[in-house]
């Protein structure tokens, strides 16, 4: 049986944050980002792996869309305290260079995100050399058992700067005859270079990209066009989302079935999933 869960986070801290993790036939996992670094969350996520399987839960791949603190403080903070607990077969990420120029979101030395990105590389170094890393393409096909993950976009194919959340890798992941697209946080530029070919972002099952705050634009929606939407957003936020037209688009006008927010509990979803008519929150 495949699965695939939206976690709940402890968002007391930041009201962001982003935790998916595919359990697979073999009771292996595929996890995309994390979460924050807030106190005891990789503790969370590690006993959360521990409760489906047997013995050392083993990671097929981890994949990080990209290098917000919010996305991968969880795996820095693991490394630390779990990383002979766990087998990990790969590590995926396409991050921005450090060098890259100043942004409207402040990626320079005065912001924490550099620092970040450096303490990821530092953990690496320090706990997993033995772990293969892949640069994941454009146009790339990696296959984890009955997952096809489909890379769609990384930051290479901006034509210019754009924020820290348009550096997002986009994968869209293809199994149990369902599409299920992960945008990350990317931002309108990005979701501008995605609609060049409207086609590889249809897809039954889309994450809400950047939590619904400012990111993809509306007219990436209606391509999308799912019938499932995870909002990786803690259920506070929800009454704000109405501000930005392609939240009332999703909310309000779409042809989605189920809104599933990360706010109100963990979400396990058996594959292929078949949505229920809910209220539009």
């Amino acid at each position: 049986m495949t699965t695939l869960a939206q976690l709940q986070l402890d968002q007391t801290e930041v009201n962001c944050g982003m935790s998916y993790i595919f359990t697979l036939n073999s009771n292996h996992f595929f996890i995309i980002d994390g979460g924050y670094f807030s106190a005891g969350e990789d503790e969370r996520l590690y006993r959360w792996l521990c409760s489906r399987c047997d013995g050392k839960p083993e990671i097929n791949g981890w994949f990080f869309s990209h290098a917000h603190q919010d996305h991968i403080g969880v795996f820095i903070n693991m490394m630390k305290h779990h990383r002979r607990d766990l087998v990990i077969r790969q590590l995926i990420f396409n991050f921005q260079p450090l060098k890259l120029p100043e942004t409207g979101e402040g990626w320079d030395i005065k912001s924490n995100d550099p620092a970040t990105v450096r303490k990821f590389y530092e953990i690496l170094d320090a706990y997993c050399q033995d772990i293969p890393v892949t640069t994941p393409k454009t146009g790339d096909l990696i296959k984890i058992e009955e997952l096809d993950i489909h890379v769609l976009y990384t930051h290479e194919d901006l034509p210019c700067p754009s924020t820290f959340n348009d550096h997002s890798t986009v994968i869209r992941v293809d199994t149990c005859g369902q599409r299920i697209l992960f945008p990350g946080d990317v931002y309108e530029k990005g979701s501008d270079v995605l609609l060049r070919d409207p086609a590889q972002i249809k897809s039954d099952i889309v994450q809400v990209s950047h939590h619904g705050f400012n990111g993809a634009a509306k007219a990436f929606y209606e391509a999308v066009n799912a019938e499932v939407a995870l909002w990786p957003t803690p259920d506070y936020c929800i009454p704000m989302l109405r501000d930005r037209e392609p939240n009332r688009y999703l909310l309000d006008e779409s042809e989605v079935k189920e809104h599933i927010f990360s706010g109100y509990g963990t979400r396990e979803l058996v594959l292929p999933y078949s949505p229920f008519i809910s209220e539009h929150c």
